[in-house]
């Protein structure tokens, strides 16, 4: 290596790539229409009549065809056919979900969720595999964390629009006006410099690999926990049901509000926690997040309707969101093989989907026959359960 590249790649800025920026512009306005739609979902199935295990198949059923998108997505990626024009695909299909304003029976809801997730899963390992070939190791994390920031300064602006907006626009309204930011996300993403896969990663593509036995532990830890990794509108849910009212605010409102702090809270972390990755031990921050996590869990079921326990336990999802997020990200890339990195992420996802579906049917199984605080308490007891073989698989390796 000359003495110019030397001086590139120990740049501070050198990780500032255009595809950097182009997976971080989209996915600030990506998660705008996400989570706006995230935010008014369950109010949406509450006025279909659906009942609460409603919920739970739409966010399983969606968040598992999205693990099954993301491993296909990761064996395109090493293979290198197409991956840019499937990296394209991937963020149209998402943009789909403006289409549930036209639902008015539930099912087909979810069938519209699952299409848009299908793109989400297939697009993700190829926009992480994109990221850590276009910058330099030392400065990975804060690539990934600065991407995180923007996805969730997007997911602030998402449920903050909702809960400003639904007091002049029914839900079915709002939903089909994510088609906007969902528009902008398709020509941001068309700024993405193509990556070219390297002929090793090709032929490797075509073999089988003996994955070593600490991404075998890492990846079955990493289904455990997800099985207690709830989506989010468990928690606006929640809240809703609780009935509580702070003067003129509703439950409803309020519930989009403090979904609104969560997102904030992990937009503000997202970048700080990417940084801490490049100087700590990505297994460090990982295990951190699944502690603050499952505490949290064990809040939601514990509280019975006090402001500011909700806020402290919107605040902590957000924060430990924001550290699952980076670190596994980092944990996945130190435990891969680097000739089959985008299959490793892709099989990372797809565990983590299968955990989510298991998590979503339970818990909306769970609440809909007995009580939310039996339901989020199961839900904390398989986060723990998960905390401790993550501690077991990569407490010595990764």
């Amino acid at each position: 290596m000359g003495r110019h590249e030397e001086i590139v790649a120990e740049s501070p800025r050198s990780w500032r790539t255009r595809n950097v920026w182009a997976f971080s512009l989209s996915s600030l306005f990506s998660d705008w229409g996400h989570e706006m739609f995230t935010a008014l979902l369950p109010g949406f199935l509450t006025g279909l009549g659906a009942p609460a295990i409603a919920l739970g198949l739409t966010e399983g059923i969606s968040n598992f065809a999205q693990a099954w998108s993301a491993l296909w997505g990761g064996r395109v990626n090493d293979r290198g056919d197409k991956r840019h024009a499937w990296l394209v695909v991937g963020y149209i299909l998402t943009g789909l979900k403006a289409l549930a304003a036209l639902v008015f029976w539930w099912p087909w809801l979810v069938a519209i969720r699952t299409v848009a997730w299908l793109g989400r899963g297939a697009r993700g390992p190829i926009r992480n595999a994109y990221i850590a070939e276009d910058v330099p190791a030392q400065h990975l994390g804060k690539a990934y964390g600065l991407r995180e920031s923007f996805d969730t300064a997007g997911a602030l602006l998402g449920p903050l629009t909702a809960a400003i907006l639904v007091a002049f626009f029914r839900p079915r309204t709002l939903i089909a006006l994510t088609a906007i930011p969902a528009a902008i996300t398709v020509l941001m993403i068309l700024r993405v410099r193509k990556m070219p896969v390297r002929q090793q990663v090709r032929q490797s593509a075509l073999a089988e690999i003996d994955w070593p036995i600490r991404f075998r532990r890492y990846r079955t830890a990493t289904l455990a926990f997800a099985a207690g990794y709830l989506a989010p509108t468990f928690f606006i849910l929640r809240v809703w049901r609780s009935g509580i009212v702070v003067g003129p605010v509703s439950a409803h409102t309020l519930a989009l509000l403090l979904y609104t702090l969560h997102n904030a809270v992990y937009a503000v972390a997202a970048y700080p926690v990417g940084r801490a990755a490049d100087r700590r031990p990505g297994k460090t921050l990982l295990m951190t997040g699944y502690a603050i996590w499952t505490a949290a869990v064990i809040g939601f079921a514990l509280n019975h309707g006090a402001l500011g326990v909700w806020i402290v336990l919107f605040a902590a999802t957000g924060l430990s969101t924001a550290i699952i997020e980076v670190g596994q990200k980092m944990v996945t890339v130190g435990v891969t093989p680097e000739l089959a990195r985008g299959r490793g992420l892709g099989q990372i996802a797809f565990v983590t989907g299968v955990g989510q579906l298991v998590a979503s049917v339970v818990m909306g199984g769970i609440w809909s026959i007995t009580t939310a605080q039996w339901a989020f308490g199961i839900e904390a007891a398989l986060a723990f359960a998960g905390l401790l073989l993550m501690m077991r698989a990569i407490g010595s390796d990764a």
